[in-house]
């Protein structure tokens, strides 16, 4: 029996091993996925193998090209630049310049100017979700918008 896992609106899809019920978090904006329904075999570090259909919700992707900044705080020190690919109210898909060590739960300061009229710049603190190479997903550690993030995301209908 097949898994249906859907993938979200950070490219990231949830995988569960059916027999050692491991969990896994993966980052999935460096595959190129064009079909609703894709079958793939996923292979646990148990051993197990066992089929997928990943499921995309091809309505909900917003592409952007928003140019940043990132730092983390704590002992893992990481700075450098990145383009927000993805954007929404709860989170954000982004690829940094180079590729960096990020670790899920790892809490990150991001800086990037919005593409409206003013340019705004925006200032927000997300928590790595998952990370593939370049590619990271991130959710927001606030969802409240009261910035100049919030008219944008209004606007650029990107509430979830």
């Amino acid at each position: 029996m097949e898994q249906r896992i859907p993938i979200d609106y950070i490219d990231t899809a949830k995988f569960v091993c059916p027999e050692c019920l491991r969990e896994k978090i993966m980052q999935l904006s460096q595959y190129t996925i064009t079909r609703k329904n894709t079958k793939i075999k996923c292979k646990c570090r148990c051993g197990f193998s066992y089929p997928v259909v990943l499921t995309k919700n091809m309505e909900i992707t917003q592409e952007t090209q928003l140019l940043g900044t990132f730092i983390s705080r704590g002992e893992a020190k990481l700075r450098g630049k990145m383009i927000i690919k993805k954007l929404n109210s709860k989170g954000l898909m982004l690829k940094t310049n180079i590729e960096q060590s990020f670790l899920p739960g790892l809490k990150v300061f991001l800086e990037f100017v919005l593409d409206d009229a003013k340019q705004s710049i925006v200032k927000k603190e997300v928590v790595v979700k998952a990370k593939k190479g370049k590619y990271l997903s991130a959710e927001f550690t606030s969802q409240e918008h009261n910035d100049n993030l919030g008219p944008y995301l209004s606007f650029n209908k990107l509430y979830v």
